[in-house]
């Protein structure tokens, strides 16, 4: 059963995430400046990547133990491959903003999912 409780925390962890990359986002719009990539981004990136690892890998196994309905692992790569990528791209000025919600919320939908399965 703590395995399920390390799913939903690490999800929540990484909603909690979401909300500073849509953050990032809006302040990158209003500054209109390129960061500084090894200053800024890739710290950030590391630090995301590594939450997303340990979140890939709980949730895939939980998924092959529990075998949820309607959460597949093939879900769980487009899931983490959208966070890499979002990760990077919140703090671009440069970035669509209706690609970059639009993956946000995607992101949120399969996460929420997952929390909702995991009770």
């Amino acid at each position: 059963m703590s395995g399920n409780t390390n799913v939903r925390e690490l999800t929540e962890d990484i909603l909690m995430e979401l909300d500073r990359m849509e953050e990032n986002f809006i302040k990158a719009k209003a500054n209109q400046q390129e960061p500084d990539f090894f200053q800024t981004v890739k710290p950030y990136a590391d630090q995301v990547f590594e939450t997303v690892g340990l979140w890939e890998n709980t949730v895939k196994n939980w998924i092959l133990s529990e075998k949820p309905k309607y959460i597949h692992v093939q879900q769980i790569d487009s899931t983490v491959e959208n966070i890499n990528m979002v990760a990077v791209q919140c703090f671009y000025p440069d970035t669509r903003e209706k690609r970059f919600k639009g993956m946000i919320q995607s992101i949120r939908y399969v996460l929420n999912d997952t929390i909702s399965k995991n009770l």
